[in-house]
């Protein structure tokens, strides 16, 4: 009688128990699946340097500045968090292909004969060996192969039609003897991209076309889409930049920050009002509208060649740039640079073959790249201090609480702007933004600390090192312990 009553008691168990097992198993987090991963599909990446996040419509922006990267926005994985880790292409340009921070792969410095070390591994070693053809046509000038990563490619060309660099006369360095003349351009790395495309569209391939119409001198004058009633004098035809934080002249009542260009030598001369920065962003806005209609062409001709169905596409930037935040221009110091979400907050997008479309918050760098695209097409990516965003796309975990940015800057002796050594680093949470800037002056180290709330302060223009002590001193720790890492 005891076993008739207990076999009908294990029996109501088992079947109370299994409709609670199919309700915990189909609770579960679904796991990354082969079929969420694109296995074998090409990979297009776009980067268009210089192009700050705030300045995309998509992202909000005032002006209708990208309609073409709106519609691809809405066709990808819109990352609104993505940061990079220094303020010009070099470096940043080897930590989206390493996985690595600057300090990492030490590429930080353009005229000492840095280069990257062949032993590092790339995105391109990865993708070569697992039979991708690679190829590159970018605007040059940081991307060229003697800094050790584009003489990767299998194919790679460079496009000197753009416009003007700033130049001063330079004794070492491997672009030292001839010098970049100018920034290719999108509308000439995009044609040359399309012809190589249409013999090799066949082949499982790896893309990058990259140019620098966001950067300065904007070469799009004579097209002027905004602020067309411009009555000012200053002469745009150069980059007009600062070298540190400026403080403003007053002159009958308005208030102008003076900067430095390539015609004007050493001497800040030239002055620069309300009406004259709203020009310059309208300059730099028309810049990035025009580019937008080529790379709104070159995506319309990936799908009339039908291989948007099998490949993958990626839009970013290497950096974002500064208009008179802080009374910095053009990076505050291009080279050194700022740290503020002008310049490190970037675009990314990543449309991926019969995977949805949506917007993804969480936190996520650059380094973040190559695995992931290694990840997608089913390759492992070895040695990175990036992470495959996988888990972030397809089981929404979000994989850190705070980005990093650091690198450190050797002027070339014959920089006649800026000759001291410095190093800037930046920590960034969900909440709050720390940068913390030193400058050496003869080996003496001189900091200035800035703490936001970019909750509350998203302009990162109230600095709070002075009252949030508590928090100020946790992101300091968390600063310091990364940067004793990365230099180890």
């Amino acid at each position: 009688m005891k076993k008739i009553v207990f076999k009908s008691a294990l029996i109501t168990f088992l079947i109370l128990l299994i409709p609670l097992a199919v309700f915990v198993f189909f609770q579960k987090k679904p796991t990354i699946s082969q079929e969420a991963v694109c296995q074998n599909c090409n990979i297009i990446l776009i980067s268009m340097t210089n192009l700050r996040f705030d300045h995309l419509s998509t992202n909000g922006y005032f002006r209708p500045t990208t309609p073409n990267l709106d519609k691809l926005a809405e066709e990808s994985l819109n990352f609104s968090n993505a940061y990079s880790h220094a303020s010009w292409t070099l470096p940043e340009s080897i930590s989206i292909y390493t996985g690595l921070y600057p300090y990492q792969h030490g590429v930080m410095n353009r005229y000492d004969g840095s280069k990257l070390s062949a032993d590092a591994v790339t995105l391109l070693d990865v993708l070569k060996q697992n039979g991708y053809l690679t190829a590159a046509f970018t605007g040059g000038f940081d991307y060229h192969p003697e800094f050790g990563l584009t003489n990767r490619f299998n194919v790679y060309q460079e496009c000197k039609r753009g416009q003007q660099a700033p130049s001063y006369p330079r004794q070492v360095g491997p672009v030292a003897t001839e010098g970049p003349s100018q920034y290719g351009e999108l509308s000439c790395t995009i044609p040359q991209a399309l012809t190589w495309l249409k013999e090799n569209s066949k082949q499982k391939f790896f893309l990058h076309v990259q140019g620098f119409d966001a950067h300065c001198p904007f070469s799009y004058q004579d097209q002027l889409l905004y602020d067309q009633n411009y009555q000012g004098s200053v002469d745009f035809s150069d980059c007009l930049w600062t070298f540190d934080k400026s403080k403003p002249v007053v002159k009958n009542g308005k208030s102008y920050y003076p900067v430095y260009s390539a015609k004007t030598g050493t001497e800040a001369s030239i002055l620069l009002g309300e009406e004259d920065i709203t020009h310059l962003i309208a300059l730099y806005d028309t810049s990035i509208t025009i580019t937008d209609q080529k790379i709104g062409l070159f995506l319309e001709e990936i799908k009339k060649m039908g291989l948007d169905k099998n490949t993958i596409i990626i839009f970013t930037s290497e950096h974002g740039d500064m208009f008179g935040k802080h009374g910095r221009f053009m990076r505050g110091g291009p080279l050194r640079g700022t740290f503020y979400d002008d310049v490190l907050h970037i675009p990314l997008f990543i449309r991926i073959p019969k995977v949805a479309a949506r917007s993804i918050s969480g936190l996520i760098e650059q380094i973040d790249l190559a695995p992931t695209i290694s990840n997608l097409v089913g390759l492992p990516f070895p040695n990175s201090s990036g992470q495959s965003l996988l888990a972030l796309i397809f089981q929404n975990q979000d994989l850190k609480q705070y980005v990093f940015a650091g690198a450190e800057f050797k002027p070339d002796p014959n920089n006649p702007y800026f000759s001291k050594k410095t190093k800037v680093e930046a920590i960034r949470s969900q909440n709050w933004k720390l940068i913390e800037e030193t400058v050496y002056d003869k080996n003496t180290p001189s900091k200035t600390v800035e703490l936001y709330d970019i909750v509350n302060d998203k302009e990162e223009l109230n600095n709070l090192a002075e009252t949030k002590k508590d928090v100020l001193q946790n992101l300091q720790k968390q600063l310091k312990d990364w940067s004793e890492r990365m230099n180890q």
